[in-house]
């Protein structure tokens, strides 16, 4: 799988920053239908996002190609806040890529995946990871999607008069201030999936389900700007941050590994201790709670493609199935055999 090419440049803008989704599917379609590239095109001269499909972006006899089908569901929980849900069957893959500024982008994986590029630097996003981005007219996010899959994303986007008001609060200002990179990605909390499934579950009263998505946005806003710390990610050099990528990458490759703290601070060239604290502060999570993640999300794929429950825990690193079972249910919210 692979994300948009370098080669494909994306346009700028010099318009104000405004907030919008970039993946899963154009917003406003709350009934299950059919997305085509027309569709597409009238959203991203909207919110300024260009799609591309093989490569190509709207040739004129493009323009009825079948690309969803699915739903979406978009709702502005307070003032400047988007909430975007999207549930689709990817039937043609396509490419999206902002062009405008954006203050802060959050997208949760709720099935299946997605390929994000930043800046030259490329990631897959399978259920139960997310993203947070800050983008400027110069850095620009690109998303893919692949076909032949049913992918479910939650988004949530805040303008700028959205942070203004949030930046009233001391505490919270320095939440939105911390130094971070333009894209983090980082794993959902277990407690937290069940809990945006309710996105789109009908609640006794309107005004239940006002809070239910407020509360539901100030989560993801918790989690996605996570403050990196009393010291900062970048104190790190440059040959500790790659040696530590090389550690991440390989437990991302191959989870099914059985792993040890002491095996892999030699594989960085560091002590134990040392790696335990750089990894924690590179990455906002420590090696082991990554792996961990990493299996149970890779385990969730193979369920969904049809695989067995010992078939998917062997495969993703758990010698019994039945402790996997145990922290499967406690990541998910629900039993490995209900996936699929």
């Amino acid at each position: 799988m692979s994300a948009a090419s370098h080669a494909q440049a994306c346009e700028s803008s010099g318009d104000q920053p405004r907030s919008r989704p970039l993946a899963g599917a154009a917003a406003g379609l709350g009934d299950t239908r059919v997305i085509r590239a027309r569709d597409f095109l009238r959203f991203g001269q909207r919110h300024g996002i260009d799609y591309r499909f093989d490569g190509a972006r709207f040739p004129a006899v493009a323009h009825h190609l079948e690309i969803l089908r699915g739903r979406v569901i978009e709702e502005e929980v307070r003032s400047g806040w988007h909430l975007t849900f999207s549930d689709v069957e990817v039937l043609k893959p396509y490419d999206s890529c902002s062009t405008m500024a954006s203050p802060l982008f959050v997208c949760v994986v709720m099935e299946g995946a997605i390929v994000v590029d930043t800046g030259g630097r490329r990631q897959r996003l399978t259920a139960g990871s997310a993203l947070s981005a800050r983008l400027a007219d110069q850095v620009s996010l690109r998303v893919h999607q692949d076909e032949g899959q049913r992918l479910r994303t939650l988004n949530l986007s805040l303008d700028q008069a959205a942070i203004a008001s949030l930046s009233q609060r001391p505490d919270i200002t320095e939440l939105l201030d911390a130094p971070r990179p333009h894209l983090h990605i980082w794993p959902l909390p277990g407690y937290l999936a069940p809990m945006l499934e309710q996105a789109v579950m009908p609640q006794p009263s309107p005004g239940q389900r006002q809070l239910l998505m407020e509360a539901i946005g100030l989560q993801l806003l918790a989690h996605g700007l996570r403050h990196p710390g009393p010291r900062q990610r970048g104190d790190l050099p440059l040959p500790e941050r790659q040696r530590l990528e090389r550690i991440r990458q390989r437990l991302h490759d191959f989870p099914a590994e059985s792993y040890c703290l002491e095996q892999l601070a030699a594989m960085a060239s560091m002590s134990a201790s040392g790696l335990r604290a750089k990894f924690q502060r590179l990455f906002g999570v420590s090696v082991f709670d990554y792996l961990r993640e990493r299996r149970l999300t890779l385990a969730h794929e193979l369920l969904a493609q049809g695989a067995s429950v010992q078939q998917a825990a062997f495969e993703s690193g758990y010698s019994h199935a039945s402790n996997f079972s145990t922290a499967f249910r406690r990541r998910f919210g629900v039993s490995p055999r209900d996936v699929g």
